[in-house]
C-alpha cells in the first residue's frame, strides 16, 4: 500500500497533533493577565497588559493545519480508499465524489482562515488558546468528510461543535458568553438528536457504514432524528437561534469558517444517511422543503433591519441554507432528481462557503486594515462588493453557476410556484447585500498592525471566487439571475439614495429586530405570559386558598381529640406509670411461682401426649394389647 491513501488519516490527525504546540503560544487560558511564557509589563491602568514573547511563532503553526487535507482533495482520485478496522469500531476512509468537493473547499477556505488568524491574532491575548480550539475544531470538520461509518461522522461532528464554542466565546464579553450560552445549548440538542438517529440507524441496517439501500428500510425515527439533529447545524427555522448571536460574537476568522464550513455539514449529513436517490419520501420531503421555503424567506427581512455587518452575513447564511434544504427536500420528494441535485447542492455549497467566508474576512480588513488605508481601504469595499454579487448570483459569477445547476431540480418539482418563490429570493437576498455594502461603506475603521498578509490571501481568496464560472461553469451558466440581480440591484439603490436624502428615514426599522430574533422576541411574551398568568391566577389563589382553609377546619374537626377523652387520660404518666408497675408485678410474680412458661402449642402437645397413654393402660389391662 502507497502512502498516499494515508492522506486521508493526515487530513483530520495532523490539525489535531499540532493543536498541542500552539496551545502553549504566549498567552494561558485563564481569564488573568499574568501568563506563563510571558512578560507582564505596568501601565497607569489597574489591569496588567501581556507582552507576548517569543512563543508566539507557534501560532503560524495553524497554516499548516489544512495543508494535508488540501494535498488529498488534489491528489487522491475520486474513489480511493483506506479501511482501519484497529480504531474505534472499526473506521473506513475513503473520498467520494461529493465528499471530494467538500475536501477541496472545506480545505481552503480553512486555510484562507488561518492565515488571517496567525497574523492578526498572533500577539493577541490567549491567542494560544484560540489556535488550539482553531485546530480542534479544522480537526472535527475534516473528519467527518472523510469518514465514511458513522462513528467517524459523529465524532468529527461533536469535536467541531464542542470546539466551536471556545472560538464563540473567546473574547470574554458578555454578548460573546451569552452567545456561547445559546449555542452550548442548541449543538448539544443537536449532537443527541444526531447520536440516537445514528445508533438507530446502525441497530436498524445492521451496519456501521450503510448504503443508500440499506437506509431505504430506515423507520420514521430516525428520519426525525436525523433532520433535527442536523437542522439546528443548518439553522434550519426556528431551530437557528444560536446562529445570528454566535456569528458576529466569534473572532473574524472563526465567523468565517462557521459560516462558510461548518453550517454546510449538515446537508453532507443528510445526503449520507437519508436514503436519497433510492426510495421517495413524500412526507419527510414535503416537510424539509417547507422547512427551508420558511428559513429562506424569514432570514431576509430579518437581516435587512440589523446594523451589525456580522449579523447580516449571519442570517444571509440562514437565508442561503434554507434553499439548500428547499433543494434536498425536493430530491427526497423525486428520487429521479437525485443525480443532478446532489451534484447541484455541493457545487453551490463550494461557490456560497468561498462568497460568504470571503465577506467575513472582508469584514474584518474593512475595520483593521492598516496598510495605507487610503488606498487599501477603496480595494477591500471593492472586494466586499464583488463577493457580495457572487454571492446573490449575479451573471458571470460563481454564484450564477452553481444556481444554474440547481435549477433542473427547482423547474422540476411538482410544486410550480418554487421557481418563482427562489426569483422573490435572489431580489431579496440583493437587497439584503446592498444593506452589508451600505453598513460596510460606513464602518469606522480601528488600523492594527499584522494584516499584510491576511489581505494577500483574501485577494487570492477573491482570486479564486472569480475563476469559478470559468473553470467550473458552462457559458450558458454565466447569464442566470440575468432579471432578478438587476431588479434587486435598482431596488438596492433606490433606497439607498432616499436614505442618504433622508437618513432619518430608516432609521426605525433599524434594530426593530434584533440578532438572535426569536429569543428576543420570546422574552415580552414570556412577561406576557406571566403577567396574565398573574392575573389569573389572583381569583382561583383566593378560592384556593379558601378551599384549603375549609379542609384544615374539617380535618381538624374529626381528627383532633377534644383535651378530656380518654385516649388523653391514658397518656398521662400518672395512669400509665401505674398500668406498668402493675404489668411488672404480675410478670415478677410468674417467674417465682415456679410454673414451665410454655405456650399454647407446646401445652396441648403434653395433654395429647398424658391422653394416648392413658389409653393404652386401659387396653393393656382388658387384655386388647399384649403388655410390653
Amino acid at each position: 500500500m502507497t502512502l498516499i491513501p494515508w492522506l486521508l488519516v493526515a487530513a483530520w490527525v495532523w490539525p489535531l497533533l499540532l493543536a498541542w504546540p500552539v496551545a502553549g503560544q504566549g498567552g494561558s487560558w485563564r481569564a488573568s493577565s499574568a501568563t506563563d511564557g510571558a512578560v507582564t509589563a505596568a501601565v497607569p491602568s489597574t489591569a496588567p497588559i501581556t507582552v507576548p514573547s517569543k512563543a508566539h511563532w507557534r501560532g503560524f503553526l495553524t497554516i499548516l493545519g489544512p495543508l494535508p487535507a488540501l494535498l488529498a482533495a488534489l491528489l487522491l482520485p475520486v474513489g480511493t480508499r483506506l479501511e482501519l478496522p484497529w480504531l474505534f469500531l472499526g473506521t473506513a476512509l475513503e473520498l467520494d465524489p461529493v465528499g471530494q468537493v467538500y475536501l477541496l473547499f472545506t480545505a481552503m477556505l480553512w486555510l484562507i482562515a488561518s492565515v488571517y488568524s496567525a497574523f492578526s491574532l498572533r500577539t493577541a491575548e490567549h491567542a494560544g488558546r484560540f489556535g488550539a480550539l482553531f485546530l480542534l475544531a479544522m480537526a472535527g470538520n475534516l473528519w467527518l468528510i472523510v469518514g465514511q461509518d458513522l462513528f467517524s461522522f459523529y465524532a468529527g461532528f461533536a469535536m467541531m461543535g464542542l470546539a466551536s464554542y471556545g472560538l464563540v466565546i473567546h473574547d470574554a464579553t458578555p454578548s460573546a458568553l451569552r452567545a456561547g450560552k445559546v449555542y452550548l445549548v442548541m449543538a448539544l440538542l443537536g449532537e443527541v438528536s444526531l447520536f440516537a438517529a445514528l445508533v438507530i440507524i446502525a441497530q436498524q441496517t445492521g451496519s456501521t457504514e450503510p448504503s443508500p439501500e440499506d437506509l431505504a428500510q430506515l423507520t420514521a425515527l430516525p428520519i426525525a432524528l436525523v433532520l433535527l439533529g442536523l437542522g439546528v447545524k443548518a439553522g434550519l427555522v426556528p431551530l437557528h437561534l444560536w446562529l445570528p448571536l454566535a456569528h458576529p460574537a466569534a473572532p473574524v476568522p472563526a465567523s468565517a469558517v462557521l459560516s462558510g464550513t461548518m453550517i454546510k455539514v449538515a446537508l453532507l449529513g443528510w445526503l449520507r444517511f437519508l436514503p436519497v436517490g433510492t426510495q421517495a419520501l413524500p412526507e419527510w420531503g414535503g416537510l424539509l422543503a417547507a422547512g427551508g421555503l420558511l428559513t429562506l424567506f424569514y432570514a431576509l427581512p430579518v437581516g435587512l433591519v440589523q446594523a451589525d455587518p456580522k449579523a447580516i452575513l449571519a442570517y444571509s447564511s440562514v437565508s442561503k441554507m434554507g434553499l439548500l434544504m428547499l433543494v434536498l427536500g425536493l430530491v427526497l420528494m423525486e428520487p429521479a432528481l437525485a443525480p443532478v441535485g446532489v451534484a447541484g447542492i455541493a457545487l453551490y455549497a463550494a461557490s456560497h462557503a468561498l462568497a460568504k467566508g470571503g465577506l467575513f474576512l472582508g469584514v474584518g480588513l474593512r475595520k483593521q486594515a492598516a496598510l495605507r488605508p487610503a488606498l487599501v481601504q477603496p480595494l477591500v469595499l471593492g472586494g466586499l462588493l464583488f463577493l457580495a454579487l457572487a454571492l446573490v448570483g449575479a451573471p458571470f459569477t460563481s454564484g450564477a453557476v452553481a444556481k444554474y445547476a440547481l435549477k433542473p431540480v427547482i423547474e422540476g418539482a411538482d410544486w410550480p410556484w418554487v421557481a418563482a418563490a427562489v426569483t422573490v429570493s435572489t431580489v431579496g437576498t440583493t437587497l439584503l447585500m446592498g444593506r452589508l455594502i451600505w453598513v460596510s461603506a460606513g464602518t469606522r475603521t480601528h488600523s492594527a498592525p499584522g494584516y499584510l498578509w491576511p489581505g494577500i490571501a483574501w485577494a487570492l481568496l477573491i482570486a479564486l471566487v472569480a475563476l469559478f464560472p470559468f473553470v467550473l461553469g458552462k457559458a450558458t451558466s454565466w447569464t442566470t439571475n440575468s432579471v432578478a440581480v438587476p431588479l434587486g440591484v435598482v431596488l438596492a439603490t433606490l433606497v439607498a439614495l432616499a436614505a442618504w436624502r433622508n437618513p432619518d428615514w430608516l432609521k426605525p426599522l433599524i434594530g426593530l429586530i434584533p440578532a438572535g430574533d426569536l429569543i428576543v422576541l420570546s422574552r415580552p411574551i414570556g412577561a406576557l405570559v406571566k403577567a396574565f398568568g398573574g392575573w389569573l391566577w389572583r381569583p382561583l389563589g383566593r378560592s384556593a386558598a379558601r378551599i384549603a382553609r375549609f379542609a384544615i377546619d374539617r380535618y381538624e374537626r374529626v381528627c383532633n381529640e377534644p383535651p378530656g377523652d380518654v385516649e388523653r387520660g391514658l397518656r398521662a404518666w400518672s395512669v400509665a406509670g401505674a398500668l406498668w408497675i402493675g404489668i411488672l408485678a404480675l410478670l415478677v410474680l410468674a417467674l417465682l411461682s415456679g410454673e414451665p412458661l410454655v405456650d399454647n402449642g407446646e401445652a396441648s402437645d403434653q395433654v395429647g401426649i398424658q391422653a394416648d397413654s392413658g389409653r393404652q393402660a386401659e387396653a393393656i389391662a382388658n387384655g386388647e394389647l399384649p403388655p410390653d
